[in-house]
Parts: C-alpha cells; structure tokens; sequence
C-alpha cells in the first residue's frame, strides 16, 4: 500500500475557500468510540480542509430541519441499527432530491440490504436490492481520471474484507472506478445526479467495523483520502441546486454580504453593498430555482444596504424549513447566497 507522505494538514493547503459543513452519520453503538477509528480520521480530513463537521447519529438527521444544517451527509457505518433508521431514510431522500449532497461508503449498501429498507436505492448511485459480500486484496482501479471526484486520484491498495460493491448503477449514475480482481465490472467509485442534490458511492473506503482497527486500512493512504476530500467538495457544491450561486463574476462594486442569523427559524437580515446607485433586485428561491419572496427591486442607493425575510412566501404563507437562496441582481451582477431555515 502507498503511505501517506506529507500530513493530512496539509491538505489545508488546497481547501476550497467555500466553507461545507459536514455530518458523519454513524450508529447509537459507535457513539463513545476513541480513536483511531473511521469517523475520527474523516473529522480529521474536514477540519483540515476548515469544513465544520459533526459526528452523528440518525436520529440527529431525521428531520429537514436538521439535515438543512449541513451540505453533505457522510455515512456507512451500521446506522440500520438505529431504531428510526426508516425514519432517517425517508428523510435524507427527500433532502438530497432538494439539494443536499450525500457520500455513502463502504457499509451503507450492506446497512441497507440487511434492513430490507430501500429508501436508500432512490439516491444512492449503485442499487441496493443485490446481494452483498467481501472479498480479498487487489486494488481499487481508476477508470475516469477527468471527473472532481477521481481528479489526480491514482489506482490504490485495498485489503482483506475491502467491500465488493455487487450492485448494479442506478439509472443515470457514472462509475469512475472498479476493482482489480473484478471481471463483472462492478463499480468501487460511482457518482449521480439525483434530483437538485449529488450523490457519491465509495465502496473502497471501508468505514463499517468499528471493532476491528484492520478494516480501516484507507485513511493512511494519500490517494485514498484525495478521493474522499473530493467526493465531498463534489456533493457539496452549489451546482448540483437549482439555483446558480455566486461562484459567477461579479460586477463591479456589487457585494452580497450575509445573512443574519443563518439558519433562522423566524426572521434574517440580508446585506449588501452597491458602488453605484441603480436597479437592483434581491429576491428568495427554492432549490427548485422557483422564486419564492422579493425582499426589495427597483432604483437603490449607493452604499450599504439591507432587506429582511420573514420566512413568508408570496402568499404570506411560512416556508417550510429547508434551504433557500437570495440572489441580487445589480450592475450586470448576479450573486446568490444561501438561507438555512430550521
């Protein structure tokens, strides 16, 4: 196996200036476990990156609300084991169709399979509904170099009870990755579209068996752990919404500041700067991309300025809880931010 060389802080170097906040789903019977386990070394990796993460349970994600606190749920431990893992299931379906990001590893098609819950099946990009088994040594193959997901990832070592993922795509899903002793062609790396949100499945990236150290041998090995960090910055980025963020040019001296509070439960304050007076819109949509409140349109001043959301829609009606964006229009600009509403 290739070691890690340089140290995971390092990885700080390359961290996309965009902050994602992460949760790493684990079971109630993981809760408590000291390092070095799988979800500590993935805490590592996110606070390296300067993401906020936290480590989970199901019944802390159960709900939109609390999934709308997060961009990207990583999971793949035994959270079937949890009592409301149907719950958490329906859940997190409906929040990745609506924009979330999800990255599913190594246990999550063995979780699912074993609960006889297909939930999972409606966003993962591999199918559920086969069967499931380990198998021994070999490599895990990088079939599509070009992808954010598999970008400068090379072929890396896997061990005994590595994952065999015996599972078919998903309608609209693209393996980036296969295994070397595989002659199905089933996929270790695999990526979709899935409504608004994205989805990735990393069957190499063992993070099941908490009990037996062994069974995490990926966290020291440098491309292993590229693949992750990628695969999470692909989940989370505002391109899978359906709404186009600020990642585009500015225009010149227009500025769309902060939300505050964000997240809110009943009312934020939206600021903005403008160098010059003019027209200026800023209006609220779904991830949908449908426009949902205008909060000000029309000639505005120079300077600083601010509109407030009372999380009412056109009708005056509360929104549901969820992720929403403001985009301000002004200059020739267009820039959006995101709105978590709890």
């Amino acid at each position: 196996m290739r070691m890690l060389v340089l140290p995971l802080t390092l990885f700080a170097a390359v961290a996309l200036a965009t902050e994602i906040k992460v949760a790493i789903e684990i079971d109630s019977a993981s809760t408590g476990r000291i390092p070095p386990n799988a979800c500590y070394r993935i805490d590592s990796l996110c606070k390296a990156q300067g993401w906020e993460d936290s480590i989970v349970t199901g019944s802390d994600i159960d709900e939109a609300s609390e999934l709308a606190e997060y961009d990207v749920v990583v999971t793949g431990d035994r959270g079937y084991a949890d009592n409301d893992f149907q719950t958490y299931q329906s859940a997190l379906k409906d929040w990745v169709r609506s924009g979330g990001g999800f990255v599913g590893l190594g246990w999550i098609v063995y979780g699912v399979y074993r609960a006889s819950a297909w939930q999972m099946d409606s966003i993962l990009p591999v199918s559920c509904s086969l069967d499931y088994n380990f198998f021994a040594s070999g490599r895990i193959l990088v079939t599509d170099s070009t992808h954010p997901v598999t970008l400068n990832v090379h072929d890396f070592d896997i061990q005994s009870h590595g994952e065999w993922a015996n599972a078919g795509l998903q309608p609209g899903a693209t393996a980036l990755g296969g295994y070397s002793e595989d002659t199905t062609g089933q996929a270790s790396i695999a990526v979709r579209e899935v409504g608004a949100g994205r989805s990735v499945y990393l069957g190499p990236i063992y993070f099941g068996d908490f009990q037996n150290y062994e069974n995490e041998p990926y966290y020291d090995d440098a491309d292993a752990m590229l693949l992750l960090k990628q695969a999470i910055e692909w989940a989370a980025s505002p391109d899978s919404t359906g709404v186009d963020d600020s990642r585009q040019t500015p225009g010149p001296g227009v500025e769309l500041r902060e939300a505050i509070p964000s997240p809110f439960r009943f009312r934020t304050r939206v600021s903005y700067d403008l160098a010059v007076a003019g027209r200026a819109s800023l209006v609220v949509y779904d991830l949908a991309g449908k426009a949902v409140r205008t909060l000000l349109s029309g000639n505005q001043p120079a300077g600083a300025g601010q509109a407030a959301w009372d999380r009412t829609d056109y009708s005056g009606l509360v929104v549901p809880s969820g992720v929403y964006f403001v985009r301000l229009h002004a200059g020739g600009a267009s820039l959006s931010l995101k709105l978590v509403v709890r």
